[in-house]
């Protein structure tokens, strides 16, 4: 068996069975901002008065009031948003001949643990109906030593972290 890696689309070259089973990229989720200004656009990090800039500015330069009592132009607070994947810790595929499966993991808040789903492969020679089928793993809301916990929206989908909906969800769409 061989695997050719590719990123963004272009083949990185071919793997042969020497190499890893697993593919992993990393975040820096440790020293990496997770806010950035929609205004300016710089990188925030937040502290006990709101949100300033790695620089130690906490007035935006680009600020535009909203109302009359806003400050002026420029003399206002930063108005923070979260960096696409800053939640990320990581993400990896996993290969494992000797299960016949693949396992994708996803890490999003402790660094030490991830959201795994496999997919394997029932031996051909095994007993039942599912002998030579594949099988999906996924984690599930009140599954033991989980990742982090689970709020079923509708089957499939669920919310990563704690969550008490205060109204009825009909309208989340499922995933494509």
């Amino acid at each position: 068996m061989f695997a050719v890696l590719s990123v963004d689309g272009t083949p990185m070259g071919l793997l042969s069975d020497d190499v890893a089973e697993s593919i992993t990229l990393q975040f820096d989720t440790d020293s990496a901002p997770t806010h950035r200004c929609r205004a300016c656009g710089e990188e925030l990090a937040e502290t006990l008065d709101g949100y300033e800039s790695t620089s130690g500015d906490s007035a935006c330069a680009d600020f535009e009031p909203t109302t009359e009592t806003d400050p002026d132009y420029g003399e206002g607070p930063h108005d923070p948003e979260r960096i696409p994947l800053s939640w990320c810790n990581s993400a990896a595929v996993h290969t494992d001949e000797s299960e016949d499966s693949v396992t994708v993991s996803i890490s999003v808040g402790d660094p030490r643990g991830a959201f795994t789903f496999t997919v394997r492969r029932v031996p051909d020679d095994a007993e039942g109906d599912l002998a030579g089928r594949l099988i999906m793993h996924t984690p599930y809301a009140g599954e033991p030593m989980p990742h982090a916990a689970l709020t079923v929206l509708h089957e499939g989908t669920h919310v990563v972290g704690t969550y008490a909906p205060t109204r009825s969800l009909h309208s989340v769409p499922p995933a494509a």
